[in-house]
């Protein structure tokens, strides 16, 4: 692997990129800290012409940063369009930008504004470099997602088949309730299948078939949309990558409302967190244990959930962290 550079002097050019599902937001900084700004479109063809934009900005990938918030889907074609042209590129946490607006006493909030802090950002705190997926990683996450997708699908189509008085209607929606659930038995056997025949993706779904509540097909979403636990420095680092760390409500110093999930982050590995902390509440001792102080100190039942996904989170990034199975002593119901 080509090292990272040693320090931010090495880079002449920070470039920040606001992803949209639309467009691209950039802003283009110098060491002399001039910003060049221009939009493109988030396609293939926005794609090219923003590496044409750099290049006529001098900004060559051997003196240029990229730097961008992770937003779901939306960067990961941008972001492997730049490194295959030679770039390094860094996914950041959008609750890292987040944190670093308040520290500059940032107030203007626009894409403009938001692209210029993401260079800067990239600037001043070098953030770890990205990397793409294998094609194995890369194939299993197709899968997954299509499998949840079609879980959508059949929870959708359902709730049609209660909600349908028309015997015609029922069995059209039975019908096509069957078809999913054919369509979904398939891709779990591709799932099955396309773990056991890499060694990697079979041996760290292993391991986090070893917590109480996961089975393959969570350990697979977790193994495909997690990546590689080194790119985090903490659990809680983890957490906020699937948007669930607990976010509050301020107004001045004072907090007002409810904390709740900030969902600000990968929704596929969240929401595949959700009914296996159900399991692990009842069934993972240090799940449970964790999960009976939150009710003792009077949490709510989707607090208490929430909070389990996000413990059941850690423990698997626990585990896959120090390759080893899963020990209940290490994770203390506290």
């Amino acid at each position: 692997m080509e090292e990272a550079p040693s320090s931010s002097s090495n880079l002449a050019f920070s470039l920040g990129i606001d992803v949209g599902k639309a467009n691209l937001e950039l802003a283009l900084r110098s060491k002399e800290d001039t910003v060049e700004r221009t939009t493109v479109p988030n396609d293939s063809e926005g794609h090219s012409t923003l590496v044409d934009w750099l290049s006529k900005q001098g900004a060559s990938p051997e003196e240029t940063r990229v730097c961008m918030e992770a937003s779901g889907d939306f960067e990961e074609a941008i972001a492997q369009h730049l490194y295959d042209n030679g770039y390094r590129v860094s996914v950041v946490n959008p609750r890292r930008i987040k944190g670093y607006a308040s520290s500059q006493l940032q107030r203007t909030k626009t894409d403009a504004a938001d692209a210029s802090l993401i260079a800067r950002f990239g600037q001043r705190e070098d953030p770890r470099p990205w990397e793409p997926a294998s094609a194995a990683e890369s194939r299993l996450q197709e899968l997954t997602r299509a499998r949840q997708a079609l879980q959508k699908e059949k929870t959708r189509t359902q709730n049609r088949l209660d909600e349908a008085e028309d015997e015609a209607v029922q069995k059209a929606h039975q019908n096509l309730l069957d078809e999913i659930k054919r369509q979904i038995e398939d891709l779990e056997e591709e799932i099955e299948e396309r773990v056991e025949e890499n060694s990697e993706l079979n041996d760290q779904c292993s391991l986090l078939e070893t917590i109480p509540g996961v089975g393959l097909q969570t350990a697979a979403i977790v193994v495909s949309e997690l990546g590689s636990p080194e790119q985090f420095e903490s659990a809680r680092q983890a957490a906020a990558y699937a948007g669930l760390v607990p976010r509050h409500r301020k107004s001045g110093t004072s907090i007002r409302g409810k904390p709740r999930m900030s969902k600000v982050g990968n929704g596929r590995l969240r929401r595949a967190m959700y009914f296996p902390a159900m399991t692990a509440l009842r069934f993972n001792s240090a799940v449970k244990a964790f999960g009976d102080r939150l009710k003792e100190r009077g949490k709510e039942k989707m607090v208490v959930i929430g909070a389990a996904m996000r413990k059941l989170l850690h423990i698997c990034y626990g585990v896959l962290k120090s390759g080893r199975p899963f020990d209940p002593s290490l994770h203390p119901g506290t």
